[in-house]
């Protein structure tokens, strides 16, 4: 039985020539509401970790007051508005390296042509304490006005996340903060609601439930940024109306009266969803079904050798992405051993990507779980 090559790390997704041809951009001016809409509930945690303990990123800590007397364990943490311009409002200030913004500029593909960052610090973020009290109730406070003094605000007690929530009733309740971001027009102000749950781990998560609404061709479009970063930065999720099941994600493509679009996201400095109309006859590339595969090169395990996607051109393939670190991926591993025996190599082939790891790790899963394809 032949056998396929276990692959270490996905190198390089090729920009497709020919999704370039000549397009029409449309711009569509968005306003926000508070919920949800039809995407997924996503939350943040808010850390009991102390900034001190947290390497380099403790030095962009500011000292607060006011944390109550009677809780037993409490923490102050960061929730960021604006990730982008709070790494370079710290990295001006001296709290971050030039080597470690750098990094960040990479990773988190912070691109100073396209927004106008400040130098001077806005309020990109908040601090939030969580605490216990003697009763070991989870309590917490948002420094609402910025003063970097809690006593001056409403202690709060988190709501138990559960699987039937009257989301709306707590995004009435919730409180709200006036948050600034960088656009190149200058700073912008928005004011959101942050919503705070408990866990029963005794974790407080949160999130800002707010999405924003345009049209086009008379269907409604809701956008979302995943609920934890108010400049899209991160995310741009749009859905045709409530009803619409189907998210599309940043740059994949969306049916609009039988018309073909590409989500090319949110320009916060204009406040538009920006929606790019493909023409009939373009060969279009996506990780979503009905496409066609996004062409790649991965490089194999033991050798410098690389095989492309094209490589398994007018075959059946069964393609995962997985990692030694991926629990779901571990337990999938019998399954997928048992597919693997029960068909033949000439009707379908196995090709397993392995991304974030290591040569060590990868090899000792092989060995361990006899992955043979």
């Amino acid at each position: 039985m032949k056998k396929l090559t276990i692959l270490l790390v996905l190198i390089n997704l090729f920009a497709c020539q020919e999704e370039s041809k000549q397009s029409d951009l449309i711009n569509l001016k968005l306003t926000e509401i508070q919920g949800y809409g039809p995407f997924e509930k996503r939350f943040g945690f808010l850390d009991w970790t102390p900034l001190t303990e947290k390497g380099i990123w403790g030095k962009t800590e500011i000292k607060t007051t006011g944390i109550p007397k009677n809780w037993t364990k409490s923490n102050v943490t960061q929730v960021w508005f604006d990730s982008h311009q709070f790494a370079y409002q710290n990295y001006k200030q001296g709290n971050l390296s030039d080597e470690f913004f750098n990094d960040l500029k990479v990773s988190w593909k912070i691109d100073l042509n396209k927004r106008k960052l400040t130098e001077k610090p806005i309020n990109c973020f908040v601090h939030v304490a969580i605490g216990t009290n003697q009763n070991d109730e989870l309590e917490y406070i948002i420094d609402t006005n910025y003063d970097n003094d809690f006593s001056d605000e409403e202690i709060l007690k988190p709501t138990p996340r559960a699987f039937e929530l009257d989301y709306q009733k707590l995004i009435k309740k919730s409180k709200s903060v006036v948050a600034q971001i960088s656009t190149n027009s200058g700073i912008k102000e928005k004011e959101i609601k942050i919503l705070v749950l408990s866990t029963s781990d005794g974790d407080l998560i949160y999130n800002f439930p707010q999405i924003a609404e345009t049209t086009y061709q008379e269907n409604k479009i809701l956008v979302s940024n995943g609920f934890s970063n108010l400049t899209y930065d991160d995310k741009s999720i749009i859905a045709i109306d409530d009803e619409n099941t189907e998210i599309v994600g940043l740059n994949e493509f969306i049916k609009i009266n039988n018309d073909l679009y590409k989500n090319l996201g949110v320009d916060i400095n204009s406040n538009e969803l920006r929606l790019l109309e493909m023409p009939e006859d373009t060969i279009l590339y996506s990780s979503r079904i009905g496409f066609n595969a996004k062409p790649f090169t991965v490089k194999k395990l033991d050798s410098k050798d690389s095989l492309k996607l094209a490589n398994f051109k007018d075959k059946l393939l069964y393609l995962e992405f997985w990692g030694t670190w991926c629990a779901p991926c571990i337990n999938e591993i019998p399954n997928l051993k048992k597919a693997y025996d029960k068909t033949d190599r000439n009707d379908v082939e196995f090709l397993g990507v392995a991304v974030f790891d290591t040569k060590e790790m990868l090899k000792s899963a092989i060995e361990k779980y006899e992955i043979n394809w």
